[in-house]
C-alpha cells in the first residue's frame, strides 16, 4: 500500500512538472541578445570605459527599441556615460598635480602613465625627492630594479628620511633581499669592508 501511494505521488509530480514546463514560454532570442548587450555595456561602465560603454548603450537603444525595460535602463546609463565623458579631468599644472595623477595611475596599475607623469613633474622641479621616491616605487613594481635603485638613491640623497620610508614600504618588497637595496636603505646592516 505504501509503495502504491509513493508511485501515485511520483506520477502526480511528474504530470505536474510536465504541465508546468508545457506552459512555460519559449525563450525570446531578441530578449536574450538585448540582455547580453546590456550586460556588456554595464561591464564597460563599471570598468570606467565610458566612451566604449556609451557606444554600446547607444547601439542597444537603436537596435532593441521593442524591449522597453532594457531601453529605459540603457538610456539612464547612457546619460551617466555622457556626463563622465563630458567631464574632462583638469590639466596638471604643478609638480603636485603631476605627482597626484601619477600616484592615482600607479595605484590603478597603470605604471607607464604614472612614470610619464612623474617625469613631467621632474621637469618642473628636478630636485623633488618624493617624485624620485615614487619613480623608484613604480619602477620596482614594473621589475625595472636598476632604475628603481637609481631613483631611490636620488630620493635618499635629496632627503635622507626617505631611507626610513623605504625600509617598510611594500612597493620595494621585491628588492628587500637585493644587496644594493640593503646597503642603501639599511646601512647599519652592511658588513664593514675587509682590510
Amino acid at each position: 500500500m505504501a509503495r502504491a501511494n509513493a508511485v501515485k505521488a511520483a506520477l502526480k509530480e511528474r504530470i505536474r512538472v510536465q504541465a508546468k514546463t508545457a506552459k512555460a514560454p519559449l525563450p525570446n532570442p531578441l530578449k536574450a541578445a538585448s540582455i547580453k548587450q546590456y550586460e556588456n555595456a554595464v561591464r564597460l561602465l563599471y570598468a570606467q570605459e565610458y566612451e566604449k560603454a556609451k557606444g554600446v548603450f547607444e547601439k542597444l537603444i537603436q537596435t532593441f527599441t521593442e524591449d522597453k525595460e532594457i531601453v529605459e535602463r540603457a538610456k539612464s546609463h547612457l546619460r551617466l556615460c555622457e556626463q563622465k565623458v563630458a567631464r574632462k579631468p583638469p590639466v596638471p599644472r604643478t609638480v603636485e598635480d603631476y605627482y597626484n595623477l601619477a600616484i592615482t595611475l600607479m595605484n590603478s596599475g597603470k605604471y607607464e602613465g604614472a612614470i610619464e607623469n612623474l617625469n613631467k613633474a621632474l621637469r618642473y622641479n628636478p630636485n623633488c625627492d618624493y617624485v624620485f621616491y615614487a619613480l623608484a616605487a613604480t619602477n620596482c613594481r614594473t621589475g625595472n630594479f636598476d632604475v628603481a635603485l637609481s631613483n631611490l638613491k636620488l630620493a635618499i640623497n635629496l632627503k635622507p628620511e626617505n631611507r626610513f620610508l623605504a625600509q617598510s614600504d611594500s612597493d620595494f618588497e621585491l628588492l628587500m633581499q637585493d644587496s644594493r637595496f640593503i646597503s642603501m636603505v639599511f646601512p647599519d646592516r652592511t658588513p664593514p669592508p675587509q682590510q
